[in-house]
């Protein structure tokens, strides 16, 4: 003879552990949404190491000194919009089939981090006219970007269109990633012209990120490595960072990016920009 088993004999299942749910925020989406619907569909990658000492020892004595940690993404902002601005073929968008659109200004679409609410949100800033401002000023625009009541976007207020936009549906924001795939100019409004990231993934030592960009022209900023300078002088201890640079293939080919990689490298070697 055999026994039901009741209900209150079976033991509710064990938790796996704590668990917490938090809110994707939309304007976290839509970059992923861009990612989908305008990014270049043929890229070609250049794996580079930039012997950055004078920058990191510049930040790292001006720290003592003042107490101020200044932002190397900043440098880097500013040396990538220098070399941009005296190669601007890197950063021109498509018309069509047959014709370029290359833009003056240097607008560096930026990844920044900020505390948004209850969680820390990493957020899309532009810097508008890059080439034209000064390390310092490229700093403290992105220290301002990063605080809880700055304006969040394209380095500038949001129009309410836009935050209505940010509300919609993603179906319903479909039309609006094609006209920004065909309009270079709406392109330059919302994304910029060129893109830095800072991966920050790699701790102490070097390593190359990939990043899948949305611009004629992406920089990502890997780990940085530290070894000596000259083997003959092992005291000679310099900082390495691994960058990786993307362009798109159907605008940046062969000689011209070879180039302009060439000239970035050396504003970055030389401290471009420090004092």
């Amino acid at each position: 003879m055999t026994s039901r088993r009741q209900d209150s004999d079976v033991k509710p299942e064990e938790p796996a552990g704590a668990v917490s749910f938090r809110e994707i925020t939309r304007r976290s989406i839509w970059p992923v949404e861009l990612l989908n619907n305008v990014a270049p569909k043929h890229r070609i990658y250049g794996l580079v190491e930039v012997d950055v000492t004078k920058a990191r020892r510049f930040i790292s004595e001006n720290e003592a000194k003042t107490g101020e940690k200044l932002s190397f993404t900043a440098w880097v902002t500013k040396c990538v919009a220098q070399a941009v601005s005296e190669h601007k073929e890197v950063q021109a968008f498509k018309k069509g089939k047959k014709k370029l659109i290359v833009f003056d200004d240097v607008d560096v679409g930026l990844i920044i981090e900020r505390q948004m609410e209850s969680v820390r949100a990493a957020i899309p800033y532009t810097v508008r006219k890059a080439n034209e401002k000064s390390f310092r000023q490229i700093h403290d625009e992105i220290r301002r970007a990063q605080s809880p009541s700055a304006p969040v976007g394209f380095g500038e207020e949001l129009p309410r269109s836009v935050r209505v936009f940010l509300r919609l549906p993603g179906l319903l924001r479909k039309p609006f990633w094609w006209k920004i795939n065909s309009d270079p100019f709406m392109k330059k409004r919302f994304l910029g012209t060129v893109a830095v990231t800072a991966v920050g993934m790699f701790g102490r030592g070097g390593g190359w990120a990939i990043p899948v960009g949305l611009h004629p022209v992406v920089f990502a900023l890997g780990g940085i490595a530290s070894r000596p300078r000259d083997l003959a002088n092992t005291a000679d201890i310099g900082e390495y960072l691994s960058m990786t640079v993307m362009f798109d293939e159907e605008v940046s080919l062969g000689a011209p990016a070879t180039r302009f990689t060439a000239r970035l490298l050396e504003l970055m070697q030389s401290g471009f920009g420090l004092e």
